[in-house]
């Protein structure tokens, strides 16, 4: 699984900015320094997650998320930023963003969710992001973007994060309120922000583009297995309800028929898959006690937590409160 050299790029210029011993932490992390200057190069996650978790450590700072957003520059996105800057509101470019987060990172998941009178734009990562400043840095970055594509008229109503921190300084940041502590990583803004009118909309520059996206993925290395990328996609969509099969091979543009023949190849069948991702999903999630049993339940697709309990009981031999219990 790997990173685009650009997210690479605006940590170091972060941590040189701090007076960080730079040069030794890419050597320790085994990032080689001259990848810094191939825009199309990519590097192992693992190695740019604890790159970012110890440049955070030893920056000190109280808002590191938001000084590496304002690190990218215009170039760290790639193809993927002309494509969200080529869209024609904000509702479609954060739906290209969702469709295409590969072109950025191969374990980031980024979804917006329909909650009524708001949307909440919900980010996650297929791999422990060691540093919860992380997503400090996704959110500064979306604010950020997504002002300036819409003249000033973007504005957050909150912000919800999993890890602890600074709210004060954090919330300077994003000009919203930060709620830390909560049960998902995500951006909530009023539904009428989806309509607003994106600056540089350009539909022919668009196609285009997006036809150039399809060759530039399969140029890609391919996910590590088969069954990484259909645990990637029924993440993606489990807090709407038990995802189809046929939703799910949808989404990863190949046939119903042809994810079950894979998945059997591997030994797997479609069920099992999905039991494994919602009981991994489960344990993470009850790790927080600021998640209610419930939450977790409706988070992961059950109907209801009666529903959650019986399933969590055949997983694991035991309740998810007693589970929660021990950890």
């Amino acid at each position: 699984m790997t990173t685009a050299i650009g997210l690479v790029r605006a940590v170091v210029r972060t941590a040189s900015a701090a007076a960080l011993p730079i040069d030794a932490m890419l050597v320790e992390h085994e990032i080689d320094p001259g990848l810094l200057n191939d825009r199309d190069a990519r590097v192992s996650t693992d190695r740019y997650l604890a790159l970012f978790e110890d440049a955070a450590r030893q920056s000190k700072s109280r808002s590191f998320g938001g000084d590496v957003a304002r690190h990218i520059d215009a170039a760290a996105f790639g193809l993927l930023g002309f494509v969200v800057a080529s869209c024609s509101t904000l509702d479609d470019a954060w739906l290209r963003f969702g469709r295409y987060t590969r072109l950025l990172c191969d374990e980031l998941r980024f979804d917006v969710e329909d909650r009524g009178d708001d949307v909440a734009v919900v980010y996650g990562l297929d791999a422990d992001p060691r540093a919860g400043t992380i997503f400090e840095m996704a959110f500064a970055h979306l604010v950020s973007t997504s002002r300036k594509g819409t003249a000033g008229r973007f504005a957050p109503r909150l912000a919800r994060l999993r890890h602890r921190g600074d709210a004060s300084a954090v919330s300077s940041v994003l000009g919203a309120p930060v709620e830390f502590g909560a049960p998902e990583n995500a951006v909530v803004c009023d539904r009428s922000v989806l309509r607003l009118p994106l600056r540089g909309a350009n539909p022919a520059l668009l196609d285009v583009l997006e036809s150039h996206v399809g060759l530039v993925l399969e140029s890609f290395a391919p996910v590590d297995d088969f069954v990484a990328r259909v645990r990637h996609e029924i993440r993606m969509v489990l807090h709407h309800g038990e995802p189809s099969l046929k939703t799910i091979a949808t989404r990863m543009a190949i046939g119903d028929r042809t994810l079950q023949r894979r998945l059997k190849d591997e030994g797997l069948t479609f069920r099992a898959v999905i039991d494994q991702v919602r009981f991994e999903c489960a344990r993470t999630q009850l790790e927080n006690p600021a998640v209610s049993v419930a939450e977790v339940a409706y988070s992961l697709g059950f109907s209801s937590p009666s529903a959650f309990h019986v399933a969590y009981r055949r997983w694991a031999g035991e309740s998810p409160g007693r589970s929660r219990a021990r950890s």
